[in-house]
């Protein structure tokens, strides 16, 4: 049903009906010589004496909240301005460029709601463009006097901002037919565009993404998407093809997945392109790596970070035979740790063989050997070839399947190191990854010598990197504060425009080296589980993806939000035992921990002290076992005081933190059971209280209370109370 003042014929013609501009018997005639003629509605209305053009225009301006341009300023518009656009394509759609104003593209039309011509300058301009209303009689008039560019002219001088970021080189044949759309050169100008600005600002992969009414562009920065630029639909199909003609793929086959490969140079750096096709509903979405041979760390020093993680790797690769494997998901660095490894190990005494697919980079001195599934090049036939070439080291890309697991386990066993990449979340589940494939357990404890399980984490943005203390539900998702090193320089960007305001800039390798050690050796051979593994591992002295990460942190490499974001938990959390409360967010109490974090003092509690929390406010207990937890306490929670009374029977705990006011039994009932019980009577105890009133603090201290705070707590005071009270009870249990 329409409302009143509503018509059939849209949005314009709907808002000069309701601002009384005109009738709708009028607008009717109106839209039906606009149907026949064509024109805009104002200025039939103006020229049929029905309305006023500029007052329309206004009108409709103001109904869609945009700015509007009246004939003066229209007809007083510069050359230079005018330039932005060539004179063809502005008489045609009835449009002026005004400018650059906050990165984005001005522009005057008389029918600001013609989506077909804002997604033709987007998506020619590559600026985001802002439309403004002017009449069609003062926007013909201005044309009409112009003169601006060539007749012929079919591209935007816009392309000016779009240039690439240096002169652009393609080694993979680009001479296909023009007339298949790929090559236009406006299209050659976007592609190339997109593919050099991804490389200069970093990005390891480019989607081309069709979707329903456009050609979605995004880039992959530092392991996280990001969208790029929205592109008309009727230029998805040049894109796609032009595209596909760089990486010599079949520009003709749609309906199938295709490969194909390309190099970029840019100025005096070389960036290898991975291609590949995948049709999809709306049509075919391509997806680019980026290679760049330049940027990438080979160095092992600089990859591992880790002193300790280092020699034990070094020692590893040193040894005359034994698989070492590399593990981790998708796109965490497996390649390049491998590469590192190899460009340390090459040797004129040596002879290196790898077989990859694809080959990802070029290293002299080291026998690269292409996947080709078409030519029965595959890891295991590879493999087997290798093998009759008299190879010291082979590197094979993926562990896939069982025969190229046991083909490879073999080589390890026959005089060959053997290193290569399996899809594991960390060492131990590699191991497993084994099992699942098939592999016998014997064969996997005989051969292997060493799990590495990677992770990479973004860096904090040193343009705009600040001193900070950790955020309390960081801590609590990285495994609590009594995993947190003292000393640490805890870091974290701000955003600035060098990291585009995000606060993080490159991305560092989190490690975890699994040393296989004879118990380990027995615990493969009788297929142990994961938890296992990992329990011998960390026993052999294996500090885990999470440990590795923290350590990092605190040298202020990454940020523990970073790290729970990438690295999946384990089981190292220092904790006696927590009873669940209800999740919260406390702004206002983790702000006061961060700024109480600032100046910090270093643990000085007694060794071991128990702490147990008794508390229903979510909030206060994120504050105080935070806290707590930093100045070296084990620190227990509990919800209610009946919680609290069988926690404290069963942990024996050194100092009881309590809250007065409770559901069930409450803080005075508490402190009167624990002390009425032999096991808990020697217990420093310490009362919170949002009540500050004289009585209540010599009711709280006469049933047994030690000590007793108001509410809100301020951690500082609170870590000197709990320390004096952990002094106190160990005193009272000290013998005479």
């Amino acid at each position: 049903m329409k409302t009143e003042g509503e018509t059939k014929h849209g949005i314009i013609a709907n808002l000069l009906v309701r601002s009384g501009i005109v009738d709708a018997a009028s607008l009717d005639r109106a839209v039906q010589i606009q149907t026949a003629k064509g024109g805009t509605l104002p200025r039939i209305l103006s020229s049929l004496g029905l309305a006023d053009e500029e007052k329309a225009c206004a009108t409709i301006a103001d109904g869609l909240r945009l700015s509007y341009l009246e004939p003066d300023a229209v007809s007083g518009l510069g050359d230079a301005a005018m330039s932005l656009l060539p004179a063809d394509f502005s008489r045609e759609r009835l449009v002026l460029a005004l400018g650059i104003e906050g990165g984005a593209l001005r522009l005057a039309m008389a029918n600001p709601l013609d989506y077909r011509t804002l997604q033709d300058v987007e998506f020619r301009s590559g600026k985001r463009v802002v439309a403004v209303v002017a009449s069609e009689t003062a926007l013909r008039s201005k044309l009409e006097r112009a003169v601006t560019g060539s007749a012929g002219d079919d591209t935007f001088d816009l392309f000016q901002e779009m240039t690439p970021a240096g002169e652009v080189e393609w080694e993979a044949p680009s001479d296909a037919d023009p007339g298949r759309g790929g090559a236009l050169p406006p299209v050659i100008r976007v592609v190339n565009m997109i593919l050099s600005d991804a490389a200069r600002v970093g990005a390891s992969d480019v989607h081309v993404e069709p979707q329903e009414n456009h050609l979605l562009v995004r880039r992959r920065i530092d392991g996280l998407l990001e969208d790029v630029m929205r592109i008309q639909r009727d230029m998805q199909n040049a894109i796609i093809s032009r595209l596909k003609i760089i990486a010599s793929m079949d520009i003709a086959e749609r309906r199938k997945p295709q490969d194909g490969r390309s190099t970029l140079r840019l100025g005096d750096r070389r960036i290898d392109l991975r291609l590949s096709s995948l049709p999809t509903q709306f049509g075919e979405k391509i997806v680019v790596r980026l290679l760049d041979t330049d940027r990438r760390q080979l160095d092992l020093a600089k990859l591992i970070g880790s002193p300790d993680c280092l020699q034990k790797l070094r020692e590893l690769l040193s040894r005359p035979q034994g698989m070492l494997l590399v593990a981790a998901p998708t796109g965490s660095g497996k390649t390049t740790t491998l590469y590192a490894a190899l460009s340390w190990l090459r040797s004129s005494t040596k002879n290196i063989i790898t077989v990859e697919d694809p080959i990802e980079y070029q290293l002299a001195g080291i026998n690269q050997v292409q996947i080709n599934q078409r030519a029965g090049v595959t890891f295991a036939s590879g493999l087997r070839s290798i093998l009759r070439q008299d190879p010291n080291i082979v590197l094979v890309g993926e562990i896939r399947d069982q025969e190229t697991a046991n083909i490879a386990l073999e080589a390890a066993q026959t005089g060959h190191l053997l290193l290569s990449t399996v899809h594991a979340n960390d060492a131990a589940s590699t191991i497993t990854r084994l099992f699942d494939l098939g592999v016998e357990p014997f064969l996997i404890a005989s051969s292997l010598v060493g799990v590495l399980a990677q992770r990479l984490v973004r860096r904090p943005c040193t343009a705009c990197a600040k001193p900070v203390s950790p955020a309390a539900e960081d801590v609590e998702r990285i495994g609590g504060a009594a995993r947190l090193p003292a000393g640490a320089a805890w870091k974290a960007g701000a955003g600035c425009k060098a990291c585009g305001d995000s606060g993080f800039r490159g991305r560092l390798a989190v490690h975890e080296l699994m040393y296989v050690t004879e118990e380990l050796r027995e615990l493969i051979s009788r297929r142990a589980s994961e938890d296992e593994l990992r329990e011998a591992a960390k026993r052999a002295g294996m500090r885990t993806l999470m440990e590795d990460g923290i350590a990092k942190a605190a040298q202020g490499a990454t940020t523990l939000d970073e790290l729970a974001r990438v690295v999946p938990p384990d089981s190292s959390r220092v904790i006696v035992a927590t009873v669940p409360a209800a999740p919260t967010t406390a702004p206002a109490a983790l702000a006061a921990v961060a700024d109480a974090g600032k100046q910090a003092t270093p643990p000085t509690g007694p060794a071991n002290a128990k702490v147990l929390v008794v508390e229903d406010s979510a909030t206060i207990v994120t504050v105080v076992k935070y806290y707590l937890e930093l100045e070296g306490f084990t620190v227990t929670v509990a919800a209610d005081g009946n919680q609290g009374l069988a926690l404290a029977f069963q942990e024996l705990p050194d100092v009881v933190v309590t809250d007065r006011s409770m559901p069930g039994m409450d803080g005075i009932a508490l402190v009167q059971a624990l002390r009425a019980d032999p096991r808990t009577a020697r217990a420093a105890i310490l009362m919170l209280t949002s009540d500050t009133s004289p009585e209540r603090e010599e009711e709280g201290l006469a049933v047994g209370a030690d000590d007793y705070m108001s509410k809100p707590v301020e951690p500082r005071r609170l870590a000197a109370r709990v320390r004096s009270l952990a002094k106190r009870a160990e005193r009272r249990t000290s013998p005479a």
